[in-house]
């Protein structure tokens, strides 16, 4: 199966249904989305993009989008959907990497897009999408100024389908090859972990280009003819209310959105009885935070744990696992990524190339295998190679396991901390400072010290209204951590440096204090 069969199934299944609303714009059906994707997909071809050429995106949320993914699936051609946080001159050097021929411009990005288009040579068409955009080539008129008809491209299962960016934490994003069979494998694996009935509605949360969702941006209630509710940005009031409004069964959050939610005035004050599954991505959720998430929304989260490289699949905390009371052991999981998906193998692999021991204390890099996980980097032949052991992927992330193979994310590799030569995983320390009441975001990280090589430090942002004292949160994580975890300063802000992706940017949170010096880890 491909990707663009999805919208060709529905078409004739389901083709008066929804399949894209905009609310106060549009509302696209499954036949129209159909048209219109056979229509942009000649449209490429008319600019001479052909099968393995790119096309990159760099636009909000809005319908164009899903027409940009079903047309790219279509015709052959690579899509590339650009974070459109990143600076101009990251921009610019991700895409002198995958030299697109074409770009999609959202009309509301036209200044930034004029600080880093100019320097980048491949470009030869920019495609501007919205009204009033001075863009040479309009999107909509390339798309009606074509027959509605498949483009004469024959694609298989294995051909590329989009460029999925990984999330730049550290450093310019590497584009992972996602092929439609690692789409449709991933979309099989959701669909057999989550509750998908036919005609559901899926409100689009994330910004498209990011990975929960695929970095297709394509939700698996889509498969039987459901919907999506596109906004172009995430508002916390916005998300209770549509619930209701839209009669919403499915979303994707990240952590930083469930923590708007849950402290938002009208948290508990919406009717949220539609919703079926909420995916949660992007990095580990807090405990408070499900707990209260539950108590909120119902019972109806689903952490899952994934990346761009295995199209967001990995494993998942499933509903039944999930326990606000029981034994200490239940209670743990809480904060655990689960088990593995239907369709994935998982391994955490220790420094001598064994699976760790199930003590839930020894850590080790976690492993992936199965039909989701990208077979390489776009044009990184060593890169690939350095995070594959045979038909493994190596994701750079440290988990420990339990006793019953449920697994914890306790740190990426390069964020560990070494002190006083003892690995400290920053997880655990957050998971504390999270505990108390005042307490909204916490990041935990690594700063220089002269005694101790590394020491620990917090920074934390407040909730809405509350108050703490630095010195306060450092002796409520004293009273429970052991000395060497124990943060040895606090720093309070308003806010904490974000990706594209919701991800808290720890590099940049460190650069300050290791300007200049060399990190050991």
């Amino acid at each position: 199966m491909l990707v663009s069969d999805i919208v060709r199934r529905n078409a004739i299944f389901f083709p008066d249904n929804d399949a894209v609303v905009v609310p106060g714009d549009r509302t696209v059906s499954w036949a129209q989305l159909d048209e219109r994707t056979d229509q942009l997909a000649r449209g490429f071809g008319e600019l001479g993009l052909g099968k393995g050429d790119r096309v990159a995106a760099y636009a909000l949320n809005r319908a164009e989008y899903l027409e940009f993914f079903f047309a790219c699936a279509k015709s052959g051609v690579i899509g590339a959907a650009l974070n459109a946080r990143l600076a101009p001159s990251e921009l610019r050097a991700y895409l002198d990497y995958v030299e697109p021929g074409a770009i999609l411009v959202d009309v509301d990005l036209n200044e930034q897009a004029d600080s880093f288009l100019p320097d980048v040579s491949s470009i030869e068409h920019v495609i501007g999408v919205g009204a009033d955009h001075g863009r040479a080539t309009d999107y909509e008129q390339l798309v009606q100024a074509q027959d509605a008809a498949e483009p004469d491209v024959t694609v298989y299962d294995t051909d590329p389908y989009q460029l999925g960016a990984t999330s730049g934490t550290t450093g310019v994003p590497k584009a992972a090859v996602l092929t439609h069979r690692n789409a449709i494998a991933a979309m099989l694996n959701w669909l057999a972990e989550i509750p998908s009935q036919e005609g559901g509605t899926n409100l689009q949360n994330i910004p498209l280009f990011f990975n929960p969702g695929g970095p297709a941006g394509l939700h698996p209630v889509l498969m039987k003819g459901g919907r999506s509710v596109i906004f172009p940005a995430f508002d916390p009031g916005n998300f209770l209310r549509a619930i209701g409004e839209y009669g919403v069964t499915h979303s994707i959050l990240v952590p930083t959105m469930v923590g708007m939610v849950l402290h938002h005035p009208e948290a508990e004050q919406h009717d949220v009885s539609t919703l079926r599954a909420v995916m949660l991505g992007g990095s580990p959720l807090p405990q408070e935070y499900l707990r209260r998430g539950r108590e909120v929304l119902g019972d109806v989260f689903y952490p899952l744990y994934g990346m761009a490289e295995s199209y967001s699949c990995g494993t998942i905390l499933r509903p039944e696992n999930q326990f606000t009371e029981g034994t200490e052991a239940q209670l743990r999981r809480l904060s655990s990524a689960g088990k593995p998906n239907v369709l994935m193998e998982v391994r955490v692999v220790g420094d001598d190339g064994k699976d760790v021991p199930r003590d839930n204390t020894t850590g080790g890099e976690v492993w992936l295998r199965g039909d989701t996980v990208s077979p390489e980097y776009f044009r990184m032949p060593e890169e690939t190679a350095i995070s594959r052991e045979g038909d493994w992927f190596k994701s750079g992330d440290v988990a420990v396991v339990d006793d019953e193979g449920f697994m914890t994310i306790v740190d990426r590799m390069k964020d560990v901390i070494i002190t006083g030569g003892i690995n400290v995983f920053s997880r655990e320390v957050e998971e504390v400072l999270h505990e108390h009441p005042a307490v909204a975001q916490v990041a935990v990280i690594g700063i220089p010290s002269d005694k101790w090589g590394e020491a620990i430090h917090a920074v934390v942002v407040l909730a809405p209204g509350a108050e703490a004292t630095e010195e306060e949160l450092q002796t409520f994580a004293a009273e429970r951590l052991a000395d060497y975890k124990k943060p040895r300063s606090v720093e309070i802000r308003s806010e904490l440096p974000v990706g594209g992706t919701g991800k808290i940017l720890k590099k940049e949170l460190r650069a300050p204090y290791w300007e200049g010096q060399e990190r050991q880890v």
